[in-house]
């Protein structure tokens, strides 16, 4: 008979430590999963999910080789287990003296940091991971953005542009992986309340979408959940916008 530890299901996270991320390791954990998070900075001592400090990896995704080194620690922290979802969330958005960091004034070392993290990190990860995610019959989840596909007030053009190729490669990866019985799909959060959301930017976004308010970190985190269940067992390559209907 199998113990709980060998039916648990498991998930990797990116970008874990606040927001979005934060609301789906809670998510997770709160329906039973295993949670094995990433993320630059070490394990913060306040978070309260259970083995929180002990599956968390420090890897920097801007550094190839960190990412490299961190594929194989996650291979021995899964022994030999199958990995039923890995979550892209992690991503950066320089902005330069708070303003926007538009086409004209980016620096290109800044737009090869950004792909690095936004772009390069997600396919090196799910790679690393393929043939765990195919013995878990898993699936990938890729966090893009509102920005992806329209001017953005704040984003800048490096992110709005890494985040538009995040999105045309989730569809690639849903045709590459589907064979593997791994499937692919993609979020696109708009306007969602959190820490680093200024009271000034949420009051130039609500008037702009139609339910007239932010999205919530936890109806998001739902969201990447119902992607990863069951009941979206026959969904591969799409792209879930969550925006109040911001996108229309």
């Amino acid at each position: 008979m199998a113990n709980a530890a060998d039916t648990q299901k498991i998930l990797v996270l990116t970008g874990a430590s606040r927001g979005i991320g934060h609301a789906t390791v809670k998510r997770f954990s709160e329906e039973g999963w295993r949670v094995i998070t990433c993320s630059r900075q070490p394990f913060p001592k306040n978070c309260p999910w259970p083995a929180g400090e002990e599956d968390h990896l420090q890897i920097d995704l801007s550094d190839p080789t960190s990412i490299e080194t961190g594929i194989g620690e996650l291979r021995q922290r899964l022994d030999g287990k199958p990995l039923h979802a890995l979550v892209n969330n992690a991503g950066i958005s320089p902005k330069r003296d708070g303003g926007r960091m538009d086409s004209t004034a980016t620096p290109i070392n800044i737009w090869h940091e950004v792909f690095q993290v936004n772009f390069f990190a997600p396919i090196m990860l799910a790679r690393g991971l393929a043939d765990a995610l195919k013995d878990g019959q898993g699936t990938i989840v890729n966090v893009t953005s509102i920005a992806g596909s329209r001017v953005h007030n704040f984003a800048g053009t490096a992110y709005a542009t890494s985040k538009a190729a995040l999105s045309a490669l989730t569809r690639e990866m849903a045709n590459d992986f589907g064979s593997m019985g791994v499937r692919v799909n993609a979020i696109a959060p708009g306007e969602i309340k959190t820490d680093i959301l200024s009271p000034s930017a949420e009051a130039v976004a609500v008037p702009d979408i139609p339910m007239g308010r932010l999205g919530t970190t936890e109806e998001v985190a739902d969201s990447i959940y119902f992607l990863c269940s069951d009941e979206a067992g026959y969904v591969n390559g799409a792209e879930l916008h969550i925006n109040g209907g911001q996108h229309v």
